[in-house]
């Protein structure tokens, strides 16, 4: 009788473990073998960057030691997709970083392959359902990736594919106007992810459009959008506020070094966005540091940022700008205060300059 009872646990515990995915000893295992089937070196210190329970994965800097390819083979592994045969892919993988690792468009291709992999999937022959994966957090900045990649990784999270992943930081990659596109038009029916960072991302005023669309549309579910350290000027800014007009999800919107002044241009989109900061009902943090709009543009601001009570927070720069509007529009919240200090004080994720 004891024996007919543990085969059913031992049963049991098999779909357990199909069900989370398998472990971090085989997934490394499946990598080594991926290196050798494409004739390259594996990297042995992986076995210590992927987490005892297979949850974070963090490279930075040189680390693959092979650029695109060694990102294409532990995405392949990742994927479950291995020369001769496919596996389950690994789902319990959470927090993803791959940063200043030149894995360039390809390796954002393979990225977006192993989101896919592990997207929801209908019951299938056998009765077998693919694993949901647990892909929460995914940082591949400063990895000279463009706009083919972008494409790809905007597809890999369009409505029907990926429903996990709630934060995406691309900073420091040149995307250019064309790459945000495609990112936008792929995410654009999107309604999980809440944190998008395109910072220093080469989107100039052509990227408005596309990045408005995307604010525009009415699932949306992101709450903090960062455009910091991009050139979309006055043009840009115009566009953004199209979309801006019709969004009820955003709550942190960055725009600081913008190349925003005070051309003829700059001053209409100035008035368009003093009148989304004054209709706005959910945006409470805006950093428009590094514009330098003077006093003109920021009386523009001035009626908005006063009587909208829902901003706490608002960076402006104070060039060119006289004291009596830079008091009047400069704020910052006690939890912003905070967040800088604890900043400073671990002394670590400077500001990248290029």
């Amino acid at each position: 009788m004891a024996k007919a009872k543990a085969k059913p646990k031992e049963k049991g515990k098999a779909e357990a473990k199909v069900e989370e995915g398998y472990d971090t000893a085989t997934l490394y295992k499946n990598y080594v073998q991926v290196c050798d089937n494409i004739g390259i070196e594996p990297y042995n210190e992986l076995k210590q960057i992927v987490s005892t329970t297979g949850e974070q994965i963090i490279i930075t800097g040189s680390s693959t030691d092979k650029l695109s390819s060694g990102c294409r083979a532990l995405m392949n592994a990742l994927s479950g997709k291995l020369e001769g045969t496919t596996t389950e892919p690994f789902t319990s993988l959470k927090d993803l970083r791959i940063r200043s690792s030149n894995i360039n468009d390809c390796g954002a291709m393979a990225v977006a392959t192993f989101i896919r992999a592990t997207a929801e999937a209908k019951q299938g022959v056998g009765g077998t359902v693919q694993p949901q994966g647990k892909l929460l957090f995914l940082d591949l900045s400063d990895n000279n990736i463009g706009h083919k990649g972008a494409l790809h990784l905007g597809r890999s999270l369009e409505v029907g594919m990926n429903k996990t992943l709630t934060t995406l930081l691309l900073d420091f990659n040149s995307l250019g106007p064309e790459g945000a596109s495609a990112l936008c038009n792929g995410i654009a029916t999107n309604s999980t992810l809440t944190v998008l960072s395109l910072k220093h991302c080469n989107i100039d005023s052509m990227g408005g459009e596309p990045i408005s669309a995307l604010l525009a549309f009415k699932r949306l579910a992101i709450t903090t959008l960062d455009l910091s350290g991009n050139c979309l000027g006055g043009v840009g800014l115009t566009e953004l506020c199209k979309g801006l007009e019709k969004n009820t999800s955003l709550t942190t919107f960055r725009l600081a070094d913008n190349n925003i002044r005070q051309t003829d241009e700059d001053l209409a989109a100035l008035e368009a966005f003093g009148q989304v900061l004054l209709t706005h009902s959910k945006l409470s943090e805006i950093d428009f540091d590094q514009n330098h709009i003077g006093s003109i543009g920021g009386k523009l601001l001035l009626p908005g940022v006063r009587e909208n009570k829902q901003i706490a927070t608002f960076k402006i720069s104070e060039i060119n700008m006289d004291e009596e509007t830079y008091k009047a529009l400069f704020r910052v919240s006690n939890a912003s205060k905070s967040k800088g200090s604890k900043g400073k004080k671990k002394g670590k994720n400077k500001k990248k300059k290029k």
